[in-house]
């Protein structure tokens, strides 16, 4: 799991990621948009809040996004070998 292991490089050894950082890096969407679907479960990845507050930031398992982002890679390369074969 290279990914996670990169995630957690990126994101200093944090394995719960802030939506607002990881959004607009990695969905290509903004902060406030991201936050918008968040609330109606609508991204690709599971988001919850730490706190009870509806003021606590949305946060992203950094294991739940490297396996997004391995299964994004592998259906990429499984394209590209359909096309070069």
């Amino acid at each position: 799991m290279n990914t996670y292991f990169g995630l957690l490089a990126e994101f200093d050894g944090r394995g719960e990621l802030p939506l607002d950082e990881v959004a607009p890096r990695y969905f290509g969407i903004s902060a406030r948009t991201a936050s918008a679907r968040a609330g109606a479960q609508a991204l690709p990845v599971p988001t919850y809040r730490a706190g009870d507050s509806q003021k606590s930031p949305w946060l992203v398992s950094a294991v739940d996004l490297a396996k997004y982002l391995d299964d994004r890679k592998a259906e990429a390369h499984e394209m590209w070998q359909r096309v070069n074969a």
